[in-house]
């Protein structure tokens, strides 16, 4: 699998993979930029693992990845979350969870009823059903032991409802041409933040909770105090530090320095240009709460919008 790149080249291809399984995926970016002979094997690999996961669930993965690309929708829940994982430690993903806009919806769902087959077992029309105000309609399919949860949001953009997550452990979303995780370092160590809108805002339900203890039975540790998580900068305004992406009260997005973001390509491009449908906008956020300093438990609000 990786050839001419050092010692690892001397080991046979399957203990080559038995190395890259425990990996997770800022592993995996780091070590692909060690060489060119590596970043290509990377490249392989990252991607033999989406088209497992996508051939768990349907029969034609380059017609699903086109799929994605023409509409912008894209995959999240604990279908993403294995790819960011290593693969020996990775959740096996009981369902797919997709994620899609109004203008898309019939679409996506008669993309799956009459292209895969599923059939619709139940659909919801609560907004409030996963406590997420974006979230308008849900089509729940079934084939065989298949499932596909298919969320639809009244936002111009997909990745809304993603960012109203409960925990940011699954905060990470598949799209047609990437792979991305907005919270690379909590996620990769086990850990959650409870997103400070579920108690801030009162959106606290039975369904919420059992969300939660689902991952802290998968491992995780999931807290509502970032510094239960680790250390982290939240600026000072009088010496004019600058907060970091892992304390709650930062403006993040979905392009800034804190988001890793793998791209599997190649790329469609014309003379240096890249060429895509895919219609994705560009999401800022702040996750909000009680303050997280010392001494300062003011509430900031929780805030998000489409910024391009």
């Amino acid at each position: 699998m990786l050839e001419n790149n050092g010692y690892i080249g001397r080991l046979s291809a399957e203990i080559q993979t038995l190395v890259l399984n425990e990996m997770t995926l800022p592993d995996l970016m780091t070590f692909a930029e060690t060489r060119s002979e590596n970043k290509e094997g990377i490249k392989e690999y990252i991607a033999k693992r989406r088209e497992r996961l996508f051939r768990s669930f349907v029969d034609n993965v380059d017609d699903l990845v086109a799929l994605l690309d023409r509409t912008g929708t894209v995959i999240s829940g604990s279908s993403a979350l294995s790819l960011v994982q290593a693969e020996a430690e990775a959740f096996v993903a009981r369902d797919m969870d997709v994620y899609t806009t109004e203008s898309f919806e019939e679409i996506i769902v008669m993309h799956f009823k009459e292209k895969e087959g599923y059939i619709g077992v139940r659909d919801i029309m609560r907004q409030n059903h996963y406590d997420n105000s974006s979230i308008a309609k849900i089509f729940k399919l079934e084939k065989g032991e298949k499932k596909v949860d298919i969320m639809v949001t009244h936002w111009s953009c997909a990745l809304a409802p993603i960012i109203q997550f409960h925990t940011t452990c699954v905060m990470n979303y598949i799209t047609a041409r990437s792979l991305v995780c907005l919270y690379p370092r909590w996620t990769t160590m086990h850990e959650g933040f409870v997103n400070p809108r579920l108690y801030v805002d009162g959106n606290t339900n039975l369904g919420t909770v059992d969300a939660l203890m689902k991952y802290v039975r998968r491992g995780f540790k999931i807290s509502a105090d970032p510094w239960k998580l680790g250390d982290h900068d939240c600026g000072d305004e009088e010496t004019g530090g600058k907060k970091i992406g892992y304390c709650p009260h930062k403006l993040r997005s979905t392009i800034d320095d804190e988001v890793l973001c793998w791209e599997f390509g190649p790329m469609l491009t014309l003379e240096g240009t890249t060429i895509t449908c895919e219609d994705l906008g560009i999401m800022a956020w702040c996750l909000g709460g009680y303050e997280c300093r010392d001494g300062d438990k003011e509430e900031t609000m929780s805030v998000l919008f489409v910024s391009a």
